[in-house]
């Protein structure tokens, strides 16, 4: 089975549609349901004790874990000055608590599974902004629990990815009332089969981390 969180709309909802069309059982956790889920668990991961019940859920499934890919992720345009101890609450909480604490409770169940991790960061995650430093900063920590994952797994089956793709088009800005002009940018479907084919490489075969722009002139 493959572990989407955030499988309602997005990446991770052109990801679970494109599983389901290969026959895969796809678990969605978010706090909609997604239509191309067989199990939609239905938690809003910014709670400790939501990401515990989600994690405790995907331990009573019987199914091997083939790969948890964390989607799950906030926006935030706050600028320097103007930046609010909600704001910085509301993204590491959705950006690095939860994607962390559902790994570290389900870190058993990936060792025995042998199961890949990919973990959805963004390119904000290598360098710094000016216009997002909140998103930025919860992304280098996003970025720096993945390479600490690494590290766990290392010696185990388990192959762990950062992928950090640029500008995407997804509801990520507009759900933070962010004005954006999207119209260039990346496609969620191109970058969900980006992620799948990464997934599908051999065993044997670990990229490790993925930074991909968007093409310009």
């Amino acid at each position: 089975m493959i572990v989407i969180t955030g499988a309602s709309d997005g990446i991770g909802l052109e990801l679970a549609r494109l599983y389901k069309k290969d026959g895969k059982e796809v678990i969605n956790i978010s706090r909609r349901e997604s239509e191309a889920a067989e199990v939609n668990i239905l938690k809003d991961l910014r709670t400790g004790a939501a990401i515990i019940e989600a994690a405790q859920l995907i331990k009573d499934l019987p199914d091997r874990i083939e790969a948890i890919i964390n989607c799950i992720g906030v926006f935030s345009s706050e600028e320097f000055g103007k930046i609010t101890e909600e704001e910085i609450k509301r993204l590491m909480s959705s950006n690095v608590k939860a994607p962390m604490l559902l790994i570290s409770e389900l870190i058993d169940r990936i060792k025995k599974d042998g199961a890949d991790v990919l973990n959805v960061v963004s390119k904000a995650g290598t360098a710094g902004s000016t216009s997002s430093p909140v998103y930025a900063a919860s992304k280098w920590a996003e970025r720096g629990f993945t390479l600490s994952l690494q590290e766990a797994l290392k010696g185990t089956p388990c192959r762990v990815i950062s992928f950090c793709p640029g500008g995407i088009q997804t509801g990520l800005f507009e759900k933070a009332e962010a004005s954006v002009d999207t119209n260039a940018w990346m496609k969620p479907e191109s970058i969900a089969l980006f992620i799948k084919q990464i997934l599908e490489l051999p065993k044997n075969m670990e990229v490790s981390e993925v930074i991909i722009n968007r093409k310009t002139g």
